[in-house]
């Protein structure tokens, strides 16, 4: 399953793009228009692709997502996973997140959520080493994507 997102915060720069243009437009002209936002082409980016670059920045493979195991560097990758979709894919829901992650229930997805903010919150030194890997690396990315 493959599902093609824009990222919230393309989409956020893009609608500040717009609507500098339409009162620039309007500044100029004294013409009102309103633009509609149609992204062409597939060039999104994928939650899948995010997952890989996640895992990848842990030294992870993209398949120990799937793995049945509650190990904690399983677990803490799930997690992980999970708080960046969230944050970067706001339309995916919790039982699209789970089918990601081998068809779990999204009740799991849910709790997944809440142990990455626990552990956030708790400043848990081991998790939060992760948590900044994981960040930099999808900033990384996502840059080179714009």
């Amino acid at each position: 399953m493959n599902m093609h997102y824009i990222p919230a915060q393309q989409i956020s720069t893009a609608r500040h793009i717009a609507r500098s243009a339409q009162r620039t437009i309007q500044d100029k002209t004294g013409m009102k228009v309103n633009l509609l936002l149609c992204p062409i082409g597939n060039d999104f980016v994928t939650p899948e692709e995010m997952m890989g670059i996640i895992a990848n920045s842990l030294n992870m493979s993209p398949a120990c997502y799937l793995m049945k195991t509650h190990t904690r560097p399983i677990a803490e990758l799930r997690f992980l996973g999970t708080l960046f979709l969230r944050r970067h894919f706001p339309s995916i829901t919790l039982q699209q997140i789970a089918s990601l992650f081998g068809g779990r229930d999204h009740t799991s997805i849910l709790y997944g959520l809440k142990r990455a903010y626990d552990l956030i919150y708790s400043d848990d030194m081991d998790f939060m080493e992760k948590y900044n890997k994981a960040l930099k690396a999808v900033n990384v990315w996502l840059r080179k994507e714009a």
